[in-house]
């Protein structure tokens, strides 16, 4: 079969922006259009008579008769399946092929330049990306406190329901810390908000790499931070804050260190968060009327 005997004594150029091939049952190339000379930069007259496993990648060839060729053996035609082939100059080009067998096992192939398609497709990925990243920034502002980098009251709201029920799936107990530092409306009064801004950013750092990754530690609100730990006993939650009091020493204002009061409520999860706070809240004022820089337990009496 060769281009003359399928109607085609005298070919025009086409204007086909895909490519046309046909091969006999030896897979040797009978026909190619116009494309693969003016897109592929073959030779027509050279490509004539080549087997069409030429054209093909390694990988490609592999497909191929694994998988392409039984498809056209046992159903006659297969649609849209991407390969990769060489170009007159060698060149990989990525291809989508749809072929077809006839009764004479001449297999019509259809060619068409995946280029722009993977293009698109890695476009599309990169902006998959993006918006993925926009949406974690997005997710990171609405949960983080911007200055200390803690969590914000709405997402230990969010989060700590959850900590509590394992507490009392689980048995265990969770200590909540209520802290809040010493005389800071002093601290903003007289050295200025951006020195206030200063106490709070360094406490949030502190914070951050002294508390354990399973505790929720957060800014509650001006310069009270709520922690809470789970699988915490009295006891260890008392060495807890004895540890942040220390810690307290890294951070100074006018070469004093600052000094910061903590209330302390303990719970088996039978409290909800709201409760836990409240009582936290007033361990924390008896902390501050007993002289500030010291902790107190929540006790029901």
């Amino acid at each position: 079969m060769t281009n003359q005997a399928i109607g085609f004594s005298n070919p025009k150029p086409d204007e086909f922006q895909s490519g046309a091939l046909i091969t006999n049952a030896n897979r040797e190339i009978v026909y190619a259009n116009a494309y693969f000379s003016d897109e592929l930069n073959w030779t027509l007259n050279k490509l004539l008579g080549q087997s069409s496993d030429d054209l093909f990648t390694i990988s490609s060839k592999i497909f191929c008769e694994s998988y392409l060729m039984p498809l056209l053996i046992h159903e006659k035609k297969c649609e849209e399946m991407q390969l990769t082939l060489f170009d007159g100059n060698g060149k990989r080009v990525p291809i989508i092929v749809s072929a077809k067998m006839d009764e004479q096992n001449c297999i019509y192939w259809s060619f068409f330049n995946a280029s722009k398609r993977d293009k698109l497709y890695e476009e599309l990925i990169d902006a998959r990306k993006e918006l993925e990243d926009q949406a974690k920034t997005l997710k990171l502002m609405a949960s983080t406190d911007e200055l200390t980098g803690l969590m914000n009251r709405r997402e230990l709201n969010l989060r700590a329901p959850e900590l509590i029920n394992q507490a009392k799936r689980y048995t265990h107990s969770i200590a909540l810390l209520m802290i809040d530092i010493d005389h800071f409306k002093k601290i903003n009064d007289a050295h200025g908000h951006l020195e206030g801004d200063r106490v709070l950013k360094a406490l949030g750092q502190k914070f951050q790499k002294f508390g354990r990754q399973t505790d929720l530690i957060a800014r509650f609100g001006g310069e009270e931070f709520n922690m809470l730990l789970p699988d915490t006993n009295k006891s260890d939650a008392k060495i807890f804050a004895q540890r942040l009091h220390q810690l307290m020493l890294g951070i100074e204002v006018n070469l004093t260190p600052i000094t910061v009061s903590i209330g302390i409520t303990m719970t088996d999860g039978s409290h909800s968060l709201h409760d836990l706070t409240n009582q936290a809240d007033g361990a924390l004022y008896e902390a501050k009327k007993n002289g500030r820089n010291q902790t107190e337990f929540y006790t029901e009496t």
